[in-house]
C-alpha cells in the first residue's frame, strides 16, 4: 500500500477507504476476483464455520457466470463489491472505457442487491485520476486495504507466517483473493488465532 493512500483517505473524508471502523476489535477480510466455482464455495464454508462475515468485490463477468454464488454470499451476511466487469487494467484505458467497466459491473451487481452503485476496488488496487475525482465528488466509494496477504504469490504456509503474528488492530482491511486455494488453506489456522486475541471478522 503506498503511502500517499491514508493521507488521500484522510482528505476525502474516507471516501477513499483503507481503514474499517475498529470498535469491537472488528477487522474486514476481503476477497478479489471471484465469486470462482472451484475455490469459492469452500472459502464461504470455512467463514460460515468460524462465523466470519467478510466483503466480496466481484468481477461483474464472473458474478453472471456464478449467481447462485452471489445468493449464497449475500444470503450468508457477507457484503459486495464492485471488481469491475472484466478486470482489466484500467489504468491503460480512457477514462470513459474506465467508468464503463465500472457501470457495467454495478449493473450487474444491482440484480442481485438492488442498488444502483457498490463499493469499487480497481483491478491490481491501481486506483486512476479519474476514479479518484469521481470518488471525492462523492459518486462511488473507493476501497483499498491496509493489509496485504500475498496470497496471489504466497503458499499457504508463508501466507500463515506472515499474518499469524501481524500486529492487526481494529479496523484494519485484509486483501486476499477466492479464485485460488491459498486464502481458504492459510484462514483455517488464521481465523481461530485471531479469535483468540479477541478480534472480530465483519463485513464491511
Amino acid at each position: 500500500m503506498h503511502w500517499i493512500w491514508p493521507l488521500v483517505a484522510r482528505l476525502s473524508n474516507n471516501k477513499l477507504c483503507v481503514r474499517g471502523p475498529g470498535q469491537g476489535g472488528a477487522i474486514y477480510l476481503t476477497f478479489d476476483d471471484g465469486p470462482n466455482a472451484q475455490h469459492t464455495p469452500a472459502l464461504l464454508d470455512l467463514l460460515k464455520a468460524h462465523d466470519a462475515k467478510a466483503t466480496f468485490f466481484t468481477i461483474g463477468r464472473d458474478a453472471q457466470a456464478h449467481p447462485e454464488l452471489v445468493q449464497r454470499l449475500l444470503a450468508e451476511g457477507h457484503a459486495l463489491g464492485n471488481h469491475s466487469m472484466t478486470h482489466a487494467r484500467l489504468k491503460r484505458l480512457a477514462p470513459a472505457q474506465q467508468q464503463a467497466e465500472v457501470k457495467a459491473a454495478d449493473a450487474v451487481l444491482q440484480g442481485f442487491t438492488g442498488r444502483a452503485h457498490h463499493p469499487f476496488r480497481p483491478p491490481h488496487g491501481e486506483a486512476t485520476p479519474s476514479m479518484l475525482w469521481r470518488t471525492l465528488r462523492g459518486q462511488q466509494r473507493l476501497v483499498l486495504w491496509s493489509v496485504d496477504s500475498l496470497d496471489y504469490t504466497l503458499e499457504a504456509g508463508a501466507v500463515v507466517q506472515r499474518l499469524q503474528d501481524w500486529p492487526l488492530s481494529g479496523g484494519d482491511i485484509l486483501l486476499f483473493h477466492d479464485d485460488g486455494p491459498v486464502a481458504t488453506e492459510a484462514l483455517a489456522q488464521l481465523l481461530p488465532a485471531w479469535r483468540s486475541r479477541g478480534l472480530t471478522l465483519a463485513a464491511l
